[in-house]
């Protein structure tokens, strides 16, 4: 696969539903979520984060950036300045929180309709540990098969 320097507000919005898609399977499938995700969850929290202060992609905050933000290369670090008000930084919250939230309620939506396609990988997987690209395909085509006919 390519790299990719440039993503487009969907395509972001895209990966945090697909970052969060492993925790909302635990919840669907056990009711409960485990400590698993948790990178996931960090990585899907940043992405807002920077929707929101530092690509503009926030329609309460406008096409701005919020804060400074310094990459410390000889220490490997970085450091974020805050230049903005007790008020900003509730209003940036709140669009992150809302970002992720709707990342969430999408991988919900997908998962909760697609669970027999994840019931289907869940057994494969149990029988052999690793599934490759074209055996999850042929997985999914299965299953929507079986779907069709059911109806």
């Amino acid at each position: 696969m390519e790299e990719k320097f440039l993503s487009t507000e969907n395509e972001l919005r895209d990966q945090i539903a697909i970052l969060l898609g492993g925790r909302v399977a635990e919840e669907v499938i056990f009711g409960d979520v485990s400590s698993g995700a948790s990178n996931d969850l960090e990585r899907a929290s940043e992405i807002a984060r920077n929707m929101v202060t530092r690509l503009g992609m926030s329609e309460k905050l406008g096409p701005l950036t919020w804060g400074v933000h310094r990459e410390l290369q000889f220490l490997g670090q970085s450091s974020e300045e805050r230049n903005y008000s007790e008020e900003t930084a509730r209003l940036i919250d709140t669009e992150v929180r809302k970002l992720v939230e709707e990342g969430r309620q999408r991988a919900m939506e997908i998962i909760t309709r697609q669970r027999a396609i994840l019931d289907d990988l869940a057994h494969a997987l149990e029988q052999k540990e690793v599934l490759d690209g074209e055996e999850v395909e042929a997985i999914i085509r299965r299953t929507k098969k079986i779907e069709e006919s059911n109806k």
